[in-house]
Parts: C-alpha cells; structure tokens; sequence
C-alpha cells in the first residue's frame, strides 16, 4: 500500500465527527439537530450544501424513499456489494445481490477489534435493515477507528497507529472505494439532503486519503 502522511489527533478527531454526523443522517429520520450538524461538518470542508435545509414532512417521506421503498425511483441499496456490483445502464443504475464477499470482509474487520454494527443506535427500522457493509455501518466504523487513534495518541503510540493503519485500509479497501460511487447512485435520483451526505462522507474519507472519487 501507498505509504501516506499520519493524520494529527485533532484531523482524526474532525474526521470522525464528519463521517459519523453523516452515519446518523443515514440511520435517523431526518432532524433540526441532524441537519445543523451536517452543515457545520460541510462548512469545515468548504461547503453550504445543507444550508437552508428545512425538516418537514417531505423530507421525512425522502429518506423512506431513499432507505426503505425499493418500488420508489430514488431507492438507492445503500450496501457495498450492491453499489460498488451496481452497472450504468442508460441513465440508471442496475444494482447487484446485497450478498457478496465484501460483507464478510467488512464484518471481519469488525470482529478483529470488537465493533458491533448491530448495537448502532438509530431509528427502528435503520438498524433493524443494517448489514455489515452498510454504508452506515461502514462509516460508523471509520469513526470509530478515527477517534481511538486520536485518543490514545498520547496514552498509547503504538494502539493508537495501529488503529490509524486500520482506518487507512479500510477506506482504501471498503468504504474510501465505494462511497464516491454512492453519491452518484443518489445524485441519480436527486440533489437532496441523502446525496449531499453521501459526498459530504466521500470529502471528509478524502481528507485522510485513502479514497477512490467517482463522481
């Protein structure tokens, strides 16, 4: 692998406060709270994207739409194996099983240091649908890797690279690899609050660089 510069504590510390705010937009119905959260992770990256974003009844139907109605054209199958199988075919996107190696290799990686994706607070419904490769999941695990190598720089040097390697391999293998591509499914669909969170996590992964961009 490509030998890249260390993150500081502090880099490590903003980008898991960005990739998790975006892993709870994905895993709440939609909020003021969530909602001013991922415009003050956006203005830290440059962005307004989620500036005047107004909660209300159509948004709340955009997530169910987004997350829970494969019948609706804005579904996008948020899971790694079915978005980075997913193949362009005159203007959309065919999308592959949710059942693939990838999910077993995201969920060894979760075993080899205790992560349990299944105990990730949210709605009901989210966290009852999650698989290992989720795109939740997956960035809920990014931060979770980010903030342990930022807080036991001091404590532990040598725990706290180790958790820095792992976080650099998983994004360049799982989730840095797929989540450009995401975007793109949802942009498909629409420019709404989903697709912005989607490359608001694929702009804070790049931060760190390891990240594959496909948008």
């Amino acid at each position: 692998m490509e030998e890249r510069a260390s993150l500081a504590p502090d880099e490590l510390l903003g980008l898991s406060v960005a990739v998790g705010v975006c892993a709870q937009a994905f895993l709440n119905e939609p909020s003021d709270k969530i909602v001013e959260r991922l415009a003050c992770v956006a203005h830290a990256y440059g962005s307004d994207a989620f500036d005047g974003i107004a909660v209300d009844d159509a948004l709340r139907q955009r997530y169910y739409d987004r997350l829970f109605v494969p019948t609706s054209s804005l579904y996008v199958p948020l899971f790694e194996s079915s978005v980075r199988g997913a193949i362009e075919e005159d203007g959309r996107f065919r999308y592959a099983s949710t059942k693939g190696p990838q999910a077993d290799h995201v969920l060894g990686c979760y075993r080899a240091i205790g992560f349990d994706y299944r105990l990730l607070e949210g709605f009901g419904p989210a966290v009852a649908a999650l698989r290992p490769d989720a795109l939740a999941a997956e960035l809920a695990f990014s931060a979770f890797l980010a903030r342990e190598s930022a807080e036991m720089a001091c404590e532990d040097p040598d725990a706290s690279r180790r958790s820095a390697q792992l976080l650099d391999q998983f994004s360049s293998e799982h989730v840095g690899a797929w989540v450009g591509k995401a975007a793109r499914c949802l942009f498909l669909g629409a420019d709404d609050l989903y697709a912005r969170t989607a490359k608001l996590a694929c702009d804070a992964i790049a931060s760190a660089g390891a990240v594959r961009l496909d948008l």
